[in-house]
């Protein structure tokens, strides 16, 4: 239960931060959030391009969490996300692993070209 918990807060808190940091970087916070969601760049974002670039966010954060790719979030998941945290496998996440761990992603990001997906 414990493991659970801990896998779950983990993952919410990857799905929070990129989503939190969206345009850090190339534009600043909901200034920049809301650029990038300006599909038509007409310097106003609907509701509609608001919720596309929100599903689209969404969707990318899923399919990465999804690590055998079947459509679905289950304990496989949760336990492959885990082990990618868990550097010293010991089967618990230090605040040391989980920092470094989110390092690495925003280098991996930064290495994409900026871009918080």
């Amino acid at each position: 239960m414990k493991k659970t918990i801990i896998i779950s807060t983990a993952m919410l808190a990857f799905i929070a931060t990129p989503a939190m940091a969206d345009g850090m970087g190339h534009h600043c916070g909901m200034h920049g959030m809301l650029k990038q969601a300006d599909a038509n760049h007409d310097g106003k974002t609907t509701k509609s391009e608001f919720m596309a670039a929100a599903t689209q966010r969404a969707e990318k954060r899923f399919a990465h969490m999804d690590a055998n790719n079947d459509g679905v979030l289950d304990e496989k998941d949760h336990q492959a996300y885990f082990d990618k945290i868990d550097a010293n496998h010991d089967g618990s996440i230090s605040r040391d692993e989980f920092t470094a761990f989110h390092k690495q992603m925003r280098k991996q990001r930064h290495k994409q070209g900026g871009k918080h997906e």
